[in-house]
């Protein structure tokens, strides 16, 4: 293997580690959202959502970096082109790469979960919001027929 393969997977396995982190951070932003969304404290939540957004930009150029790594390698940026790349490592480290990956994308998938379930709570909050706010006062406070 050239240098500069063992280079460019060199920095896969460490974006590799340093996505598990964020998304670890990311999962806890999102439950810590959701909290703040129920106890309707909005200082929490603007200052939460920086947080956030900065941490969604870090994940988003580490996931480019990665299809532009493969890309050098000579693969596409699928999922199949990481299993090859995680398969033809040296066994220790193969081993590893993988548990490391399977882990990413249970985070992935716990992120978009809690992330869905944060919207769905929005949605009623904002439905209830629109409701109380547009009630058709005059439909409460008609006189009694004669």
């Amino acid at each position: 293997m050239s240098q500069k393969a063992t280079s460019i997977i060199k920095t896969f396995i460490h974006d590799l580690n340093s996505d598990l982190d964020d998304y670890k951070k990311l999962h806890q932003l999102l439950k810590l959202q959701h909290h703040n969304m129920i106890q309707r404290n909005s200082d929490k939540l603007t200052k939460i959502t920086d947080k956030h957004q900065n941490t969604l930009q870090l994940l988003q150029q580490r996931a480019d970096q990665r299809s532009n790594l493969l890309e050098q390698l000579g693969m596409d940026g699928s999922a199949d082109s990481v299993n090859r790349l995680i398969k033809a490592l040296p066994k220790q480290h193969s081993q590893n790469t993988q548990a490391k990956w399977t882990l990413l994308k249970q985070l992935v998938n716990e992120c978009m979960m809690q992330n869905e379930r944060n919207s769905r709570l929005l949605m009623m909050q904002q439905q209830i919001l629109t409701q109380v706010l547009h009630q058709d006062n005059d439909s409460t406070y008609q006189p009694v027929g004669y």
